[in-house]
C-alpha cells in the first residue's frame, strides 16, 4: 500500500499530466483572450475575497498550473523564431530560463501546498530516560568573544545533569596550523590554541582540536564524533549560533519516540541584518530572506519526510552518522549531502519550526557572496554527483523535494538571461520572442498573474513581492561564474568559511560592485534605445513596449543591488535587540525608574523617567532579574553616553562583566528565551498590500542607489 506522501506525489504527477493535456488544446486568439480574461478574473476574485484555503486553494493552484503550462505550450509552438539562426539560439536560451521557472513553480506547489507544522516534543521527564547529548561547536577563525557567548549559552541549555557535554572544536589551532612554515601564522595559531583552551576552562566546555585541517567543517565534526565524544545524540551549532535554553527539551523527545529518526532540524534565525537588509534599511520592516525557506519550504519537505540537515541548529543521532562514516564530504554542502544519504537508507527526519538559535548574518556583501557561492556550488555538486532523481532508496516525494532544493540554485543563470534577453532586440534587432502585444497579453498575462498570486498565497507573510528577484539579481553575476566552475570540474570547489562578527568602521563601496556598473549601464542604454525605437519605429510599438516594461523591472532591481553594494558602517559586533521592559536603576543609594529600549551582550539602551546628569564612565546597577534573568544578581553597567530626547533622559550603558555568574546572567538575559525570537519574527511577518510593499522596496532601492552614486562622486 502506498504511503500518504507517495499517494500525494503520484496524484500530483497524474494531475500534472491531465492539466498538460488540457493546456495543449488549441484556441484562436479571440478564444484565448476570452479564456485569459475569465482566468485572470477568477484568480483575482479568489485572492480578493480571502486568501484561498482548502478545496478553493487546490482549485486556484491547479488553475495557476494550467495557465503556466498553456503559456509554455504557446511559447514552443508560436514564439520561437525558427527561421532565424541567431534569434533561435538566443530564443532557446530564454525559453530554457522560462522552463526553469515553470519547473520551480510546479515543485513549489507540490512541496508547499500542505506544509506540516510540527509542535515541539518535550524530552522525557526523568534523567534516566533522556539520551545523552554532545553539543559540538566547530570553529575556525571566529572572534573569542563571539565564541564565549555561544559556549556559555550552550552550557546554559536545560538538560539533566550529566547527560549533556559541550565541546569546542577548534580548527584554527590544529597541529598543522601551529607548525606551518609561516612563523607569524604559526604563532597566531599557537596563541589561539592556548587562548581557547583557557576559554573552555572558564566556561566549563571541553576543548578539542586535531592534527590536520582535512575536509573542512565535516572533517572537524567527524574527528570529534569518531575520536573524542560518545553521546547518543549530537547538537551541532555554528560558532555564531547561540542556542536558547529550551532547544533540547523541544527536540529530543522525537528521538525517544522514533528509533528510525536521524535528524531534528530547527530554523536558522539571525539577529542582525544581512548586507541587503542593512544597506537598504529594510531589516525592521521586511521578513528576512531565509524565512520563506524555514517557515514554509522546510515544513513542506517535512510532510514528505524530506526536510534536511542545514549544518547547524540540528540534533542528529550518532549511530546513524556512524553508519555512513560521519558527516559526508564529497560536496561542500556536506549537511544536505548527509541528509540525502540517510534518507536513502530509510531513516526519517523531522523539522520543528520554532527558532531556537540566534545567529549572525554575514556583515559585508563580500561575505554574503562567499556564503552564497558555497551554497550554490554545493547544491549544484549534489545535482551532478548524487542526482536525487536517480539515487536508490529515496521515495518519489523525496526525489522531488531534493530536486527542488538542488535545482533552485541554478537561478543565477536564469536571472542573467532574463536581464540580457530584451537587450538583444533593443540593441541589435534580434527577435528572440516572436509574438505581438495582443498575443502576449492573451497568453502571458494569466501566467504572470498566476505566478504572483501563487507567491502571495504560499509565501505572502514570509517573502515580499519582488524581494526574491532583488536577492537573486544581487547574487547572479558572481554565482553564475561559480556554477560554471562546478560544471567544468564538479569536484573542484573547496569549503570557504563565511566571515562573521565583522565590524565596519566606515561606509564604503563593495569591491564586488564593478560588474554591476557594467550591467546597469547596459540596461540604462537599452532603455534609451528602446524609447528611441518607440519614436522612430511606431509599427513595432507593441513589441518594444513589452520589452521596455521588462527592462524597466530589471532596472529597478539593479538599482536595489547598487544600493546594497554601498556598505553602511556598522561598529557593533553584537547587534542591539529591541526590548520593552521596565527596570529599577540604582545610582549609589538612589533608585530611579527606567525603561530598557534595547539590549545586547555588551550593554543596554535605557530611558529614564526623570532627567539627571550622568558622567561618562559613571557606574549604575540593575538587578539581572529585572532584565529577564532567572535569579537575582546585581549587574554593574558603565555609562558610555547620555543625552536628552523628547524630554526624557537616555543612557547608553556597557556591561561591566567580571565573574562567570555575571556572564551567565547576561547571556541568559539576551539569548535564553526562544519566544523572543518568535515575537521578533511575527512582528515582521505581517500581511499587507502588495503595492505598498513593492513601493517601499523601490523607494529604498532608489534612495540607497543614489547614496552609492554620491559616494562615487565623493571618491572621484
Amino acid at each position: 500500500m502506498l504511503s500518504t506522501a507517495a499517494a500525494r506525489a503520484w496524484s500530483a504527477i497524474a494531475a500534472l499530466c491531465l492539466i498538460g493535456a488540457i493546456a495543449s488544446l488549441p484556441l484562436d486568439l479571440n478564444g484565448q483572450a476570452l479564456l485569459a480574461a475569465v482566468t485572470v478574473a477568477a484568480l483575482m476574485a479568489a485572492n480578493w475575497l480571502s486568501p484561498p484555503k482548502g478545496l478553493l486553494q487546490t482549485i486556484v493552484f491547479l488553475l495557476i498550473v494550467f495557465t503556466s503550462m498553456r503559456y509554455m505550450f504557446w511559447r514552443v509552438n508560436e514564439t520561437l523564431p525558427y527561421g532565424d539562426t541567431m534569434g533561435f539560439v538566443f530564443g532557446i536560451a530564454l525559453f530554457g530560463a522560462e522552463l526553469y521557472g515553470l519547473v520551480i513553480l510546479l515543485l513549489s506547489v507540490f512541496i508547499s501546498v500542505e506544509a506540516l507544522d510540527r509542535a515541539p516534543k518535550p524530552a522525557p521527564l526523568t534523567a534516566e530516560q533522556c539520551p545523552s547529548v554532545d553539543i559540538l561547536i566547530p570553529s575556525y577563525n571566529e572572534d573569542e568573544v563571539l565564541l564565549e557567548v555561544t559556549l556559555r549559552a550552550a552550557m546554559n541549555v536545560s538538560y539533566p545533569e550529566g547527560k549533556k557535554h559541550v565541546y569546542l572544536l577548534d580548527d584554527g589551532g590544529t597541529v598543522q596550523k601551529r607548525t606551518q612554515a609561516d612563523p607569524e601564522k604559526a604563532r597566531e595559531a599557537q596563541e589561539r590554541h592556548e587562548s581557547l583552551q583557557r576559554l573552555c576552562e572558564r566556561t566549563g566546555a571541553t576543548y578539542l582540536t586535531r592534527e590536520k585541517n582535512e575536509h573542512a567543517k565535516a572533517g572537524n565534526v567527524n574527528s570529534a564524533l569518531m575520536n573524542h565524544t560518545s553521546g547518543e545524540l549530537v547538537l551541532i551549532l555554528d560558532a555564531d549560533h547561540v542556542p536558547t535554553t529550551d532547544i533540547l527539551n523541544r527536540t529530543v523527545g522525537y528521538f525517544v519516540d522514533d528509533p528510525k529518526l536521524f535528524l531534528v532540524q530547527t530554523p536558522h534565525f539571525f539577529i542582525n541584518p544581512d548586507p541587503l537588509e542593512r544597506n537598504l534599511n529594510t531589516f525592521d520592516d521586511m521578513p528576512s530572506e531565509n524565512e520563506m525557506f524555514y517557515s514554509v519550504i522546510q515544513k513542506g519537505l517535512d510532510g514528505y519526510n524530506a526536510s534536511f540537515f542545514c549544518g547547524s541548529a540540528a540534533v542528529l543521532r550518532r549511530s546513524c552518522l556512524e553508519e555512513i562514516g560521519g558527516i559526508q564530504g564529497d560536496t561542500i554542502t556536506e549537511d544536505a549531502e548527509t541528509a540525502l544519504e540517510l534518507h536513502a537508507r530509510g531513516y526519517r527526519s523531522a523539522y520543528v519550526a520554532r527558532p531556537m538559535v540566534a545567529g549572525l548574518s554575514p556583515e559585508t556583501f563580500s561575505g554574503f557572496i562567499i556564503q552564497r557561492m558555497r551554497w550554490t556550488q554545493g547544491m549544484v555538486q549534489i545535482f551532478l554527483l548524487k542526482n536525487p532523481l536517480f539515487k536508490r532508496g529515496l521515495t518519489i516525494a523525496q526525489r522531488l523535494g531534493y530536486l527542488n532544493s538542488c535545482f533552485y540554485w541554478f537561478f543565477p543563470l536564469a536571472r542573467l538571461i532574463f536581464v540580457l534577453a530584451p537587450l538583444l532586440f533593443l540593441f541589435f534587432g534580434v527577435r528572440i520572442y516572436d509574438a505581438g502585444l495582443n498575443d502576449f497579453l492573451a497568453y502571458g498575462a494569466p501566467h504572470i498573474v498566476g505566478a504572483l498570486l501563487l507567491a502571495s498565497t504560499l509565501y505572502g507573510r514570509t517573502r515580499w513581492a519582488f524581494a526574491s528577484e532583488l536577492y537573486e539579481i544581487s547574487q547572479a553575476i558572481h554565482c553564475s561564474g561559480a556554477i560554471l566552475q562546478v560544471f567544468r570540474n564538479p569536484r573542484a570547489p573547496t569549503f570557504a568559511v563565511t566571515p562573521k562578527g565583522e565590524s565596519l568602521d566606515n561606509s564604503f563601496i563593495s569591491p564586488l560592485a564593478r560588474p554591476f556598473y557594467y550591467l546597469l549601464g547596459l540596461v540604462l542604454l537599452g532603455q534609451v534605445i528602446g524609447i528611441g525605437r518607440l519614436i522612430l519605429q511606431p509599427e513595432q510599438a507593441g513589441y518594444v513596449s513589452v520589452l521596455l516594461v521588462w527592462n524597466t523591472f530589471h532596472l529597478f532591481l539593479l538599482l536595489g543591488a547598487l544600493g546594497a553594494l554601498y556598505e553602511r558602517s556598522q561598529r557593533r559586533t553584537f547587534p542591539r535587540l529591541n526590548r520593552d521592559q521596565a527596570v529599577s536603576v540604582s545610582v549609589g543609594d538612589v533608585a530611579l525608574s527606567g525603561h530598557v529600549l534595547d539590549v545586547s551582550v555588551t550593554g543596554i539602551g535605557l530611558k529614564l523617567a526623570e532627567a539627571r546628569v550622568f558622567k561618562e564612565g559613571e557606574t549604575v546597577q540593575i538587578d539581572a532579574r529585572d532584565l529577564g534573568a532567572a535569579y537575582p544578581l546585581p549587574l554593574n553597567l558603565i555609562v558610555e553616553g547620555s543625552w536628552t530626547k523628547d524630554g526624557a533622559q537616555h543612557l547608553g550603558l556597557h556591561f561591566d562583566i567580571s565573574t562567570p555568574d555575571e556572564w551567565h546572567a547576561v547571556v541568559n538575559i539576551v539569548y535564553a528565551r526562544s519566544r523572543n525570537w518568535q515575537s521578533f519574527q511575527s512582528r515582521r511577518n505581517t500581511a499587507g498590500h502588495t503595492a505598498q510593499k513593492v513601493g517601499f522596496l523601490i523607494s529604498q532601492s532608489i534612495k540607497h542607489a543614489w547614496a552609492h552614486v554620491r559616494a562615487i562622486r565623493k571618491a572621484a
